[in-house]
């Protein structure tokens, strides 16, 4: 059954929450299965961070906008951001860190969280991804368009050097999807047969 559209997604989703209440290792094995399957994906991804701070700007430190008074350095108990980050804090000011350690926050994910609408956007509406943790990575791979005059600067720089966006995550996706596409299919194919079972037991 391909996953092509919200209805099917939706059924997934459905049923990795019921194998969560009637079998809990099996639906491990299933999150095992689906990070093995992306695997390619995430190490091409990998391969695909620059060795160094694509600007030297990512290595400087930096004040949120609108920030009042003292912030916090960004950390796992603070922020999803990736648990390897090196971030250090200097007079309420954040530095991204040591930039390799980004590529750690690249990870596939399998959620059977049920969507829900918060401040007009909908959330959790992915069964399966894979997401690249952290604000200097969506930074580097994302930017496009900016309104100041410094990020019109560093998009053209990261334009320039690395190509348009989306620099790591699509394109490396677009380079293993065939296989993943199919494996996917038969992933998807074994977790309602085995919904089916369990539930007819």
């Amino acid at each position: 059954m391909p996953v092509n559209n919200t209805i099917e997604v939706a059924g997934v989703k459905d049923a990795l929450r019921e194998l969560n209440d009637v079998d809990k290792k099996l639906r491990r094995q299933i999150t095992r299965d689906y990070q093995k399957i992306v695997s390619p994906v995430v190490s091409t991804a990998k391969n695909l961070v620059p060795p160094q701070a694509p600007l030297s700007g990512f290595n400087r430190f930096w004040t949120p906008k609108n920030a009042s008074g003292s912030v916090l350095p960004v950390g796992p108990q603070t922020t999803r951001e990736p648990k390897k980050g090196n971030y250090q804090s200097r007079q309420g000011r954040r530095q991204y860190g040591e930039w390799l350690k980004w590529k750690y926050g690249i990870r596939g994910y399998v959620s059977g969280k049920k969507p829900r609408t918060v401040g007009g956007y909908t959330r959790n509406l992915a069964a399966f991804g894979i997401r690249w943790l952290g604000s200097a990575a969506v930074l580097f791979d994302t930017s496009g368009q900016a309104d100041t005059p410094q990020g019109q600067r560093m998009v053209a720089a990261l334009n320039r050097r690395f190509g348009q966006p989306s620099r790591v995550m699509w394109r490396a996706y677009e380079k293993e999807s065939l296989d993943v596409q199919q494996e996917m299919r038969d992933l998807v194919n074994d977790i309602m047969r085995a919904v089916d079972r369990k539930t007819n037991i």
